[in-house]
């Protein structure tokens, strides 16, 4: 079984408890507009191209054997990405790391060994958390790695929107230590306006997955989009009824600004500002007066 991972990264402290291997896939059914990893949307390889690393010396443009990169003059635009065939003539020329492609095929068993390197550094309550992206839209890959883990005694944590087939669920939660679950707007239009999707699926889904395995919720504080106390009013409303006991609070971070550019997309950062410390406090302790345990700063 083969899945497309964008990153991976040893040694995380945000994606659960403990020290931890986060494996990042590639694809996802939701175009949040606050996304700081647009490489994980889509599930096939992609041309990163970094324009502070390019001296303009024009190596690159020569070596393409489809005219598909235009003269340094052109900046960030002068890749034609709708003529670019991924051969990395560019990649292979640049000395200075211009270039990359992200995304690796990885068959399971292979990305499970580098997952068991990992393992002396675990200690009781760390392991692997598989994110995105959307983890579920890889149900099969996912499953087969979380039950390879499972076997080795490393802990397995699920962080997903819950935006999946419920029998998908079905078949990774027995292998579930924990969920990260984001809920990212209680109200469906306001859902449907900022990700792409409605959230009556995902909603219907942390009901399900709540009563199967431990649950934390994820929430990303966005400024004008879900920080309203009516917002945070429900979502406290919602774990408690559904027994979930922590609430993780990401606020909004602009940290993934490059990562548009160098994809030869426009950042939508400009319509969202900062988060103000006592802006965060005070949704900190609300979810706090329902009896709910808080952290804040996980990123996204």
């Amino acid at each position: 079984m083969q899945g497309m991972v964008s990153e991976i990264t040893s040694f995380s402290t945000h994606d659960g408890p403990g020290i931890r291997t986060s494996v990042f896939l590639k694809g996802c059914p939701l175009r949040c507009r606050w996304c700081s990893n647009p490489e994980t949307w889509n599930p096939v390889f992609q041309l990163y191209f970094m324009e502070r690393k390019c001296t303009g010396c024009g190596k690159c443009e020569k070596v393409c054997p489809v005219q598909a990169i235009g003269p340094a003059s052109q900046g960030k635009d002068r890749i034609k990405r709708d003529l670019c065939t991924l051969c990395k003539s560019c990649l292979n020329t640049c000395l200075l790391g211009a270039y990359r492609i992200s995304g690796t095929l990885y068959e399971a068993k292979d990305l499970f060994r580098k997952i068991q390197r990992d393992k002396p550094f675990f200690g009781d309550n760390g392991g692997l958390t598989i994110s995105g992206g959307e983890p579920l839209s890889q149900p099969e890959f996912v499953r087969e790695l979380f039950s390879m883990c499972k076997e080795d005694g490393i802990s397995t944590v699920l962080d997903t929107s819950g935006y999946g087939k419920w029998e998908d669920l079905e078949n990774i939660l027995p292998l579930t230590d924990l969920v990260l679950l984001d809920i990212k707007a209680m109200d469906n239009a306001v859902h449907q306006k900022w990700t792409g999707v409605s959230n009556q699926l995902i909603l219907e889904n942390a009901v399900r997955i709540a009563a199967k395995v431990p649950v934390r919720i994820s929430l990303p504080l966005i400024p004008g989009v879900n920080d309203d106390k009516e917002n945070l009013l429900k979502t406290a409303e919602f774990a408690c009824k559904n027994g979930v006991e922590w609430m993780d609070i990401n606020p909004f971070h602009a940290l993934g600004a490059a990562k548009y550019e160098s994809l030869g997309l426009e950042s939508p950062y400009t319509q969202f500002r900062s988060m103000e410390k006592e802006e965060v406090e005070q949704a900190a302790e609300l979810f706090r007066g329902y009896g709910l345990k808080v952290s804040v700063g996980r990123m996204m």
